[in-house]
């Protein structure tokens, strides 16, 4: 099947699932791991499942088994009972790539159990599941060429460091964060790194040096930062109901002030979000690809749901800084998608609007508060 056949089928995968009640069951007893793969990410992984679905299908597959490694590893952190436990997850899932994973010499060691983890919800049920049929996705990962085992390790012991910190971070600190500098150290563990993983496993499938320069990681942390601080902001009142502040102003907030505070830290998570935009586009253009490429509709699907959540927030907020002409829509992002696949030139027409918006938005904000 060709490139486009794949992505057909992975994009009908992601439009019929139902997000809201996921068929636990029937995705339990999918046998076929990449089948497995395919069928619960548009569960774990939501929009991204989306931008991975429209990659080429060499990419897709390396990028949907490491999301789920990923996705694993937050299950850790965010559902193991405790800094304790979750630090011990974390380890002890980092360690099952310490030696012979890239060569598969032999089979990877079980997943932690989260013994006394607790489900909120029914996405939390999905991660559960994704994390105790790890042995699926180990048979796919087992699947994709050497080289690129190997980034997906890279990205594994990078990102698990990265998170074990935030643990200890959080449990010196009473589960709170105390400025945007440990903010962004953060975002850059759960998804700086990613991206530049994305980066590196595209420049391997091209058999180019994969290893990154200071200034392209740096771009890559801008990005990964208004990315995940969409994720900061959606979750402040399920995170500050559990006791957990990425923001400190909801730490030291009263519960009558706590939805003020929420509201003042999502206007402010809105300001540094939009100023980081100016990084999608020199990163995204910067990430080499071929003439007709599926890989930068990837992308650009990432800096289109980011920057729809950001206008969705700033109009919850009551704030008028988007046109009209200007808001995001799967109708009007249709066209530039096919362009940027298909010309070089119509990506980079398509990164200087999107680079526009993130700018005209950014100054309208600053014009209001200064107002």
């Amino acid at each position: 099947m060709s490139d486009l056949g794949h992505v057909a089928r992975r994009l009908l995968e992601n439009v019929r699932a139902d997000r809201h009640h996921p068929p636990l069951a029937a995705l339990a007893a999918e046998c076929d791991p990449e089948r497995f793969v395919w069928r619960i990410l548009p569960h774990a992984a939501r929009s991204f499942s989306f931008c991975i679905a429209v990659l080429p299908r060499s990419l897709a597959r390396t990028l949907a088994v490491a999301y789920c490694y990923c996705r694993m590893l937050d299950t850790c952190e965010d559902l193991a009972p405790g800094p304790a436990a979750k630090e011990a997850a974390l380890a002890a899932f980092v360690d099952r790539f310490a030696h012979g994973a890239v060569e598969c010499e032999a089979p990877l060691a079980p997943p932690p159990s989260l013994a006394g983890a607790v489900a909120h919800d029914a996405r939390d049920e999905v991660y559960l599941l994704l994390l105790r049929e790890a042995g699926r996705v180990d048979a796919f990962f087992r699947t994709l060429a050497p080289p690129q085992r190997e980034v997906v390790v890279r990205l594994v012991r990078r990102m698990g460091a990265g998170m074990a910190e935030a643990v200890r971070t959080f449990a010196a600190q009473g589960n709170a964060l105390r400025d945007d500098a440990q903010l962004a150290r953060y975002c850059f563990a759960v998804l700086g790194w990613p991206l530049v993983f994305a980066e590196e496993a595209q420049r391997s499938a091209m058999g180019l040096p994969i290893d990154l320069p200071p200034e392209r990681i740096a771009l890559a942390a801008a990005v990964g930062e208004a990315v995940q601080l969409a994720n900061v902001a959606r979750d402040l009142e399920k995170d500050t109901a559990q006791g957990l502040h990425y923001l400190p102003e909801t730490a030291r907030a009263s519960a009558a002030e706590l939805p003020a505070a929420i509201a003042a830290g999502r206007h402010r998570l809105l300001r540094h979000a939009l100023a980081r935009g100016s990084a999608f586009a020199p990163f995204m253009a910067g990430i080499p690809s071929e003439r007709f490429s599926l890989a930068r509709a990837g992308g650009l699907l990432m800096a289109q749901f980011t920057l729809a959540f950001w206008q969705g927030t700033a109009r919850r907020l009551q704030l008028p800084i988007v046109a009209p002409a200007e808001r995001i829509t799967p109708l009007r992002s249709i066209g530039p998608l096919l362009g940027s696949v298909s010309s070089r030139a119509g990506f980079a027409a398509t990164l200087a609007r999107l680079e526009a918006r993130f700018a005209a938005a950014a100054r309208r904000l600053a014009e209001h508060d200064g107002a």
